[in-house]
């Protein structure tokens, strides 16, 4: 690929995800920047997966994302999900027991990301109250 042409296929996905996704973290900048087509391909997967296959609610998938990020202390990820998961109707119960059952494997993800549950769901609840 000449590099005019990665250079704008890099923008282009840049662009597209962070339109899409709201955000674009580092890691996808990067691999972007350096190989697009590889960073369109997992876009492209996780879009699908998330947004257009219809099995499971979308609150579903964003409960089970919650989970393997605790499960991996990740806890960007673990934030992005639970607001996620709330805007989708996930309640405080919902994601509470979702932890438990993982808790139940992984004693410490739930002990590590409670703190974090607990503080995310103040903040929708405060910008909730705030937009009223």
């Amino acid at each position: 690929m000449r590099e005019q042409d990665k250079s704008a296929k890099s923008k282009a996905i840049i662009d597209r995800i962070a339109n899409e996704r709201g955000f674009v973290r580092e890691w996808p900048r990067l691999l972007g920047e350096r190989d697009p087509d590889c960073m369109e391909h997992i876009h492209n997967l996780t879009m699908h997966v998330l947004h257009d296959r219809k099995s499971l609610p979308s609150k579903t998938k964003e409960i089970i994302l919650i989970c393997l990020n605790a499960f991996d202390y990740y806890e960007f990820g673990f934030r992005v999900h639970v607001r996620s998961a709330l805007k989708c109707g996930a309640t405080e119960e919902e994601l509470l027991e979702a932890l438990e059952v993982v808790g139940i494997q992984k004693l410490h993800c739930l002990t590590s990301m409670l703190p974090v549950l607990d503080e995310e769901i103040r903040r929708f609840k405060e910008n909730a109250a705030s937009t009223a």
